[in-house]
């Protein structure tokens, strides 16, 4: 359906740009040279400019927004697990990330993502740990979303590679509901370094890069 949308929405505006076009010159309907400079002319061309409007709309809906994406590679050592109390120990879930995220204001939601790195439709377990996962977070008011993906640590391997992604769909929203997150990973997982994943320069602590932000988001 979402294929045919273009074809209907531009049928749909065409007729309507010629019926109102027609409303408003069916009086001067019948004149000589109509085609090139008459009544018919201005309804044929409401009739093609309505299409076109259509078409372009149909396209839009079919497509989706346009999405810019902006990507951060990640470093950091293996999350060791938290003291809790006198004998048990805590390890980091991804709720813990989602509280850090309430507390400067938003309202998050989160999504599975493929291993290619798309976005699902499936909610994700707030419960699973945090080194391991690959989800999308949202936000009411935030156009786009933020993957994180932190896989686990090759065993014997010192630090682990992971991946933070800014999929804007307009706007500065989801650029700063990303660094919120960077930021909130940094306070969470240990020595956490970030660098843009088209940029050739060392990474640097992610507490450099989120320097900027203030206590609560604007």
């Amino acid at each position: 359906m979402r294929r045919l949308a273009p074809v209907l929405c531009a049928l749909i505006f065409g007729a309507a740009g010629a019926g109102i076009a027609y409303y408003f010159a069916a009086a001067d309907i019948g004149t000589l040279g109509d085609w090139r400079q008459g009544a018919l002319r201005f309804i044929g061309g409401a009739g093609a400019l309505g299409a076109l409007v259509g078409w372009y709309a149909g396209a839009r809906l079919a497509l989706g927004a346009p999405i810019t994406r902006v990507g951060y590679t990640l470093s950091y050592r293996p999350a060791d697990p938290q003291p809790l109390g006198y004998r048990e120990m805590k390890t980091l879930t991804v709720d813990d990330l989602l509280a850090r995220l309430r507390d400067v204001g938003y309202a998050p939601a989160i999504a599975t993502c493929t291993a290619l790195g798309e976005r699902t439709t499936q909610g994700a377990d707030p419960a699973q740990p945090l080194v391991g996962a690959n989800i999308a977070i949202t936000a009411p008011r935030v156009k786009g979303y933020v993957r994180v993906q932190l896989p686990p640590p090759a065993e014997g391997q010192t630090r682990a590679i992971g991946v933070l992604e800014l999929n804007s769909e307009g706007g500065p929203s989801a650029e700063e509901l990303g660094m919120f997150t960077l930021r909130s990973l940094g306070e969470l997982v240990g020595n956490l370094t970030a660098a843009h994943d088209t940029s050739r320069l060392s990474e640097d602590p992610v507490a450099l890069l989120t320097a900027h932000l203030p206590e609560r988001r604007a």
